[in-house]
């Protein structure tokens, strides 16, 4: 396992990387995604860096702060209601026509709640949505801007390495929906997704990534959605046992490192590198991480990472090469490309 020291070490290098590094952060005005802009900022060699989120005004504290990390860069913010397929488009859209290309998409927008299926105006599950479907959908059309880089890379942070089994006719979720139902189906379709999307694009690295416990306001603001007989749980937690979190989670500052760094360094190349070096140099001692596929010694650019950045390797594996058998990951993009065309009919 690479350590925090070889992290910073590596990150501290991309000061002496080229400058201009194109990036686009979703879910980052708060929790994992805010630690990580603001350490990329902090890294980053004058970057230009689009942010999306619902309200600049509430995000003038964040913007201000980078900033300050970053006098040389430029950090443009986006403002819309990510949680719809319309909106990921007309971001798309914007971004298409200011940059040739796009190095970074970091995303990690998110939400969770308590309150069973709520479906937003274009018909989608909301957790699902932001976990899932906007996702996919700004990669899949930011793909031509990705290709166009020397070095491309994707993160989605949700649950890498913790796919299950999922009821591969009700992958919107639509029969006996769960929370948990709904996280491990975003989960695996996400990985098989990279998967087919590495297939037709093999120049872009795709990275899902397990954060592990970061100690964020996720829980409780989770804890709040509670209804019925978890409410008074769920009240006597926000006062006793999510005050505690601190004490046992990562910090979003510490998690940041390692976003950084698996958005930036060699260890993480795409199936066919553009370049003989793709990201920062190794440390010491550091290995390429192994692809979800690995085909006579070539990966397909595919991770499954957990919060150390390392390739996640366990039981779920068995379901993976189950589902990659049976034409699974085939099955879930087209799947995925139907729930897009009948959102944007919504709208």
């Amino acid at each position: 396992m690479v350590n925090i020291k070889a992290v910073r070490e590596s990150n501290s290098r991309l000061k002496s990387e080229p400058s201009g590094m194109v990036a686009l952060f979703v879910g980052a005005t708060s929790g994992i995604g805010k630690g990580s802009i603001m350490q990329f900022a902090k890294y980053a060699n004058a970057p230009k860096v689009y942010i999306v989120g619902r309200s600049k005004t509430a995000a003038t504290a964040l913007l201000n702060e980078l900033d300050r990390l970053n006098p040389q860069g430029t950090f443009v913010f986006i403002e819309t209601e990510i949680s719809l397929i319309k909106n990921a488009d007309d971001v798309c859209d914007q971004i298409a026509a200011q940059e040739r290309k796009l190095d970074l998409a970091f995303l990690s927008p998110g939400f969770l709640s308590g309150a069973g299926r709520q479906e937003t105006s274009e018909g989608i599950d909301a957790f699902c949505a932001l976990s899932y479907y906007v996702r996919l959908r700004l990669i899949y059309k930011l793909i031509p801007l990705l290709s166009a880089s020397p070095n491309p890379r994707v993160i989605s942070i949700l649950a890498g390495g913790d796919e299950h089994a999922i009821d591969v006719d009700d992958l919107e979720v639509r029969k006996g929906y769960s929370l948990r139902k709904a996280v491990y189906t975003c989960t695996t379709q996400t990985t098989l997704a990279f998967e087919e999307l590495a297939k037709s694009s093999p120049s872009i690295a795709f990275c899902h990534v397990h954060p592990g416990f970061v100690a964020t306001e996720i829980v409780n603001k989770f804890a709040h959605t509670a209804k019925g007989m978890w409410t008074l749980p769920a009240m006597l937690a926000r006062w006793t046992l999510i005050p505690l979190l601190p004490l046992f989670g990562r910090s979003i500052e510490n998690a940041g490192e390692w976003s950084v760094f698996v958005a930036t360094s060699a260890k993480y190349p795409p199936a066919k590198p553009k370049e003989k070096v793709v990201g920062v140099s190794l440390p010491k001692g550091t290995t390429i991480a192994t692809s979800t596929v690995v085909a006579d010694g070539q990966g397909n650019g595919v991770y499954r990472l957990d919060n150390y950045g390392e390739t996640v390797k366990n039981e779920r594996d068995t379901i993976l090469e189950n589902y990659r058998a049976n034409q699974v990951g085939k099955k879930i993009w087209e799947e995925t490309i139907s729930v897009w065309e009948r959102a944007t009919r919504a709208s």
